[in-house]
């Protein structure tokens, strides 16, 4: 991968081929309905056919959604396991939606596209080889769409479960960051143009405590089958004993508020900087 942060680097990415982190993705939050219309609104009037690459698919989360509104879906992730759960969730065998296994830069592909997509994945890309290339695949007024949400994080999450998890995490490189700050480094690098975006309404989703530390479990420095089981059981119960002081409801629910954001512009060549 060309000059990208550390924690950016293959070790870390290579942590969504492992089957358990592939399991837990289910617990992680989907994205609001609304986030699917906004990206169907983006489809250029000028295509013959609605086609579109979901770049680092995962199991599915863009795609399978998306599928069912477009005449296909092309949805591309260098992990066969996430490839594999995703086809077995629901809308995963959908017609219109065509899996391939391996790393976006070199995966086959079946061009052009109106629109590629990228949910939450863009930071694991080799961004000088991925976005010429995708350049290269989109109809001329396609765009390229980085997915994503705006998460409204309560306090403790930050003050309280930030420090644990920085503790147990096994990328200890990892530092905080934000999609729009990925897309001004590209900007930099003239590795792509902004040309806009757009934001479903807030949503709130109740998740039980238990699914919730699982969910954490899907991210790359929490691997169940790199973590040593003690150290993963102890990291648990410290996450579970954070959580029951601030569960909501009866139920004792951890309460997500966020909604769908997308990104959208044109991927750049060499010969277009």
């Amino acid at each position: 991968m060309s000059n990208q942060p550390e924690q950016f680097r293959f070790k870390y990415s290579s942590i969504f081929q492992d089957e358990s982190v592939v399991r837990a993705y289910r617990y992680r939050p989907r994205y609001p309905c609304a986030t699917f219309a906004l990206l169907v609104d983006l489809l250029p009037t000028g295509c013959r056919r609605r086609t579109v690459l979901d770049a680092g698919c995962g199991t599915g989360f863009v795609a399978r959604r998306l599928a069912p509104l477009v005449d296909r879906v092309d949805a591309v992730d260098f992990s066969a396991a996430a490839i594999r759960e995703g086809m077995r969730l629901p809308g995963g065998d959908d017609a219109r939606l065509r899996w391939v296994v391996g790393p976006i830069e070199t995966a086959p592909v079946d061009p052009p596209y109106c629109l590629i997509t990228a949910g939450e994945s863009l930071h694991w890309f080799d961004w000088e080889v991925a976005f010429p290339r995708f350049a290269r695949l989109l109809e001329p007024d396609g765009l390229f769409v980085a997915v994503g949400m705006r998460v409204e994080k309560p306090d403790w999450m930050r003050e309280e479960l930030g420090p644990v998890l920085a503790r147990y995490s096994m990328n200890q490189e990892f530092r905080p960051f934000s999609e729009s700050e990925i897309l001004d480094q590209l900007e930099q690098r003239g590795l792509f143009q902004r040309k806009g975006s757009a934001q479903t309404e807030m949503i709130e989703w109740r998740q039980p405590v238990d699914e919730w530390v699982e969910s954490i479990h899907a991210r790359n420095g929490f691997s169940r089958d790199r973590m040593d089981p003690e150290l993963a059981a102890e990291a648990d119960a410290a996450f579970k004993e954070i959580a029951s002081r601030h569960v909501c409801g009866r139920e004792g629910s951890i309460v997500h508020r966020y909604s769908g954001t997308l990104a959208f512009g044109k991927p750049l060549q060499p010969d277009d900087r």
